[in-house]
């Protein structure tokens, strides 16, 4: 019998986990996230994206079109849920990701439950996770699925 829990099924099971804890705060930041910002955050994360390369950085983000920020409340990035959807059929959530220090806090949850939210009961959420964070998702709720196929990038 597995310790994890129970894979999360319908549109309310998620947007009831949409509800942020005293001193966080979500909103919506596609174009306006800085990219230094947001590679720093990532850095911190310990997710492997190109934070070194600001432009590319910038790219990223500004063909996103659903970006998801957790802030406290001075301001300070905690966490960011970076994807492009049609906000119809699909939703591929490129990047979750959350500062190491409030890392096992709920906040990575908090993130893909508002994105869920937003989505809409309509439309799927595909996330691609690192082979390390492989149990990580389905202890947030998220269904494994072994479907999938990939053409790799040079670099």
């Amino acid at each position: 019998m597995s310790d994890a829990p129970p894979t999360l099924v319908g549109h309310a099971a998620w947007a009831d986990l949409a509800r942020p804890p005293a001193g966080v705060t979500l909103a919506r930041e596609e174009g306006r996230l800085d990219a230094a910002e947001y590679a720093a955050l990532v850095r911190s994360s310990g997710l492997d994206r190109p934070v070194d390369d600001l432009p590319r950085m910038a790219a990223m983000l500004a063909g996103s079109n659903l970006v998801v920020t957790a802030r406290d409340e001075a301001g300070r990035l905690l966490g960011a849920a970076r994807s492009v959807t049609d906000f119809a059929w699909c939703c591929y959530l490129s990047d979750l990701c959350v500062e190491q220090a409030r890392q096992r806090g709920g906040i990575g949850r908090l993130l893909l439950a508002e994105t869920k939210r937003i989505v809409g009961p309509r439309c799927m959420v595909l996330l691609l996770s690192t082979p390390t964070a492989m149990g990580y998702y389905p202890r947030l709720g998220m269904e494994c699925v072994p479907n999938g196929f990939l053409i790799r990038r040079d670099g």
